[in-house]
């Protein structure tokens, strides 16, 4: 009987080792850090409109790459988020990339009934940006969620497939209770987070939406959080007007801002109509810009400089009733950051009703 070699277990081992360098080599990816500034782009979803990423800039973003399509990975994974949707969504902006067509993209969703957006990155680029393009021509399974200023937060490297929804969930779920040093501060003295939001009163194209750090040549920024069906809020209309039409021949620009889940667009828009608000009224659907600037009634007030540092924050004035106001503390601010001076108030506590946020 032939006896077999001791060391015949070599050559399979080598061959392991050297498939299994191949395939780290063909798959393997170094995603950017937490904490670093997420690369903007323009993508193509499968109905064939452009997204960028600075159109979420204020909003939370789950930018999920993945290999491929109809895959069976891809597929469980794209399933997981589908099914919490609904949860997820209350969170963040779900946008699923792969290097797959618009066409093999808008297929794949119509199959599995996806609610998220799927992107197609055909080329690649913008996985190459994230770091997790791999040698083999698609990307590695890598989700960033990118915070309300840019920055990514979170990597998860190997993201799950069926349990990935369960994943982010849980992440956001611990980032509402436990919120991070390096969230973005709303204080006096510093810079505020930008923000993009949809203008309800723009006549043309270049009017539709506004992004806060986009406003140039201005020596003021006043955004008053406001609603159409609080009694409060509805008695400083007309002083918000007067305000508005006094100061924006000095340069001021101010902007009225929408929070309330329950007061829809249509809603929003008649309310700015019927009082005549000369100034941009922007919707903040999910209340992603109240949550961000931890805005809490309307009115409620921020003042900005130039440079986008709060300079006031509160009440327009210290009362309801136009007849009993006996401190303008907004048109104090205005005026003396209008002479270069510190306003003799920074802050004051605003009061209105609460901003309807949506239901967590």
């Amino acid at each position: 009987m032939r006896r077999r070699n001791r060391f015949w277990w070599v050559v399979p081992f080598v061959i392991g080792v050297l498939l299994w360098g191949i395939w780290s080599v063909m798959f393997s990816s170094t995603p950017l850090k937490e904490g670093s500034i997420a690369p903007d782009f323009a993508l193509t979803d499968s109905n064939g409109k452009q997204h960028r990423l600075s159109d979420y800039r204020g909003k939370y973003v789950v930018l999920m790459f993945y290999p491929k399509s109809f895959t069976p990975g891809c597929t469980a994974q794209n399933c997981a988020i589908r099914d919490a949707y609904d949860a997820l969504s209350q969170y963040a902006v779900v946008l699923g990339i792969s290097v797959d067509t618009p066409e093999t993209q808008a297929r794949f969703a119509a199959q599995h009934h996806l609610r998220h957006t799927l992107l197609a990155d055909e080329k690649g680029e913008v996985a190459r940006a994230y770091g997790v393009l791999t040698n083999a021509g698609f990307a590695s399974r890598t989700t960033f969620v990118i915070g309300p200023d840019g920055k990514i937060l979170k990597v998860f490297e190997k993201a799950g497939t069926s349990n990935h929804g369960e994943e982010l969930l849980n992440y956001f779920k611990s980032l509402a209770s436990n919120p991070a040093s390096d969230e973005p501060v709303i204080a006096i003295g510093k810079k505020v987070p930008d923000f993009r939001l949809p203008n309800v009163l723009a006549t043309n194209e270049k009017e539709r939406e506004v992004r806060l750090y986009d406003i140039k040549g201005k020596k003021a920024i006043v955004i008053i959080f406001i609603a159409t069906r609080c009694p409060i809020s509805n008695d400083y209309n007309e002083r918000m007007v007067e305000l508005a039409q006094t100061y924006t021949p000095k340069g001021v620009q101010f902007l009225g801002i929408n929070s309330n889940h329950i007061e829809p667009t249509e809603e929003v828009i008649d309310h700015a109509k019927k009082h005549g608000f000369p100034f941009p009224v922007l919707k903040d659907e999910g209340n992603r810009v109240a949550d961000l600037y931890q805005a809490k009634v309307t009115p409620e007030v921020f003042l900005l400089d130039s440079n986008f540092v709060l300079r006031y924050h509160g009440r327009i004035d210290d009362s309801q009733n136009p007849a009993r106001v006996t401190r303008r503390d907004l048109q104090e601010a205005l005026d003396a950051l209008l002479a270069g001076k510190e306003p003799p108030v920074t802050e004051t506590r605003a009061f209105g009703c609460t901003i309807k946020r949506v239901p967590k």
